[in-house]
């Protein structure tokens, strides 16, 4: 993780160079219930509120490059075929988090609204809240699509949303039972998580 770190901040700091402003974005939001379809069970990442951070740097086009990191705490029950009974009741807690380092392009027609998009790539981290889960680190991709609205002083307001994924989760990780079973899932599965999301930015340098 560390590396992909190191190299999300040096090439974002590269572009910085050559942009027109820096922002700095802190927002909230919630994400709506996902259900997971495995070859003998399934699963549902429940909905709830997550919350991040980003720093982006924008060049007078409007496009942008953005590290963005972001977090959710839920549940996540597994169920099997045919029987559709709790195959990890009262072990279901997770964490999930994102850091992604994704595209943009602002359209900067006017000063004061300026609408955007974007597409990203980097790692989803999955951490299960008892005793003897197993962290895990999967590829993951995100599109967003929003408007910016600057208020004054380089300070604005930015809201939209989001469609998150990520690829190959399987039953070794978060999605263990209790300490020691481990439920046989037989087959790849893929995550898509929608949310709205909403917060304050600041830019500096140029805005």
């Amino acid at each position: 993780m560390k590396k992909i770190i190191f190299s999300c901040l040096t090439l974002l700091i590269c572009l910085s160079a050559f942009s027109q402003y820096v922002a700095i974005n802190a927002f909230g939001g919630y994400t709506f219930r996902d259900r997971i379809n495995f070859g003998n069970a399934y699963a549902y990442i429940n909905g709830g509120g997550i919350w991040g951070a980003s720093i982006e740097g924008v060049n007078v086009s409007g496009t942008g490059l953005e590290l963005l990191y972001q977090y959710q705490s839920t549940n996540i029950p597994v169920y099997n075929y045919p029987g559709n009974v709790q195959q990890n009741a009262g072990n279901d807690g997770a964490t999930i988090s994102y850091l992604l380092l994704n595209f943009e392009q602002y359209y900067m027609n006017n000063p004061k609204i300026e609408p955007y998009g974007g597409l990203g790539l980097g790692a989803a981290f999955y951490k299960g809240n008892f005793p003897g889960s197993v962290s895990e680190t999967k590829f993951a991709w995100d599109i967003k699509a929003g408007v910016k609205f600057n208020i004054s002083g380089g300070l604005g307001l930015k809201i939209g949303a989001q469609l998150l994924s990520s690829t190959q989760v399987t039953g070794t990780g978060f999605y263990v039972g209790y300490p020691g079973y481990v439920y046989p899932y037989n087959t790849y599965a893929y995550i898509l998580q929608f949310s709205f999301t909403g917060g304050l930015v600041y830019s500096f340098g140029g805005k």
